[in-house]
């Protein structure tokens, strides 16, 4: 082979590669291109910015809430029933009293000197129709403590301000002594009032006319007192 020859294939070899190389580098890769960062999940993103704003929703609905508490009365201690009220059954507490039917604190002295329609336990919060313009124990009311024992008053129990009849229960027969008495307060055997071990039991104090107090305080001494409810925690509101 003369030396043209050789020349001629060594160009021809030179430019079937230089060919093949222009054709692979022309074709494009198969493989996918990575996707940049935080473009792979852009639903967690959006639940993301949407409990923040929830949580800076919250935030200030609590925030106003508590701007929206005022001072209000509540009972310090229990007050019975016709109890006239002090500065010392009184206490004040910081709520919220949308809805609610309360007495501010500074309506205190409109409080004080007034009595108590029904019995108030402590913390309760105070609110008109508790009080009274005039005590329970009138000129001529009095209070007779009852003990009952079971069977001689409702199932249900009895309640500070309920109005019942009281009957005096003597070998089957029934006659009554006080047709309309208000229950000022009741205290039962799950109050430890009683010592263990005794028959459960109630002790209520009632307020009766004072013409009616001797012979209820007669059939009580002699365990013949049995009430009948009539009225469920009426009260003296707007007397």
């Amino acid at each position: 082979m003369s030396t043209q020859e050789r020349t001629d294939v060594r160009s021809r070899e030179s430019g079937g590669r230089g060919s093949t190389a222009g054709t692979s580098k022309a074709t494009p890769g198969t493989e996918r291109l990575p996707r940049p960062p935080g473009t792979r999940r852009p639903g967690l993103a959006v639940l993301a910015v949407l409990l923040i704003v929830l949580g800076a929703a919250v935030a200030g609905l609590l925030a106003l809430r508590l701007d929206d508490r005022q001072d209000v009365l509540v009972a310090r201690s229990t007050i019975v029933v016709g109890q006239q009220i002090t500065a010392e059954n009184l206490a004040v507490a910081k709520v919220a009293s949308d809805g609610v039917a309360v007495i501010s604190a500074d309506q205190a002295d409109a409080v004080i000197g007034r009595f108590a329609s029904a019995e108030i336990p402590p913390g309760r919060l105070l609110d008109p129709g508790m009080l009274a313009s005039t005590s329970l124990l009138g000129a001529d009311k009095a209070g007779v403590g009852v003990s009952l024992g079971v069977g001689r008053y409702p199932a249900g129990g009895l309640e500070a301000g309920d109005v019942v009849q009281v009957v005096r229960a003597v070998e089957g027969e029934g006659k009554e002594i006080a047709g309309r008495a208000t229950v000022s307060s009741v205290k039962t055997s799950d109050d430890s009032v009683f010592a263990s071990g005794g028959e459960s039991q109630a002790v209520v104090t009632l307020i009766v006319s004072r013409n009616e107090a001797v012979q209820v305080a007669a059939a009580a001494a002699a365990d013949q007192i049995s009430l009948v409810l009539l009225e469920r925690g009426a009260t003296t509101k707007g007397n």
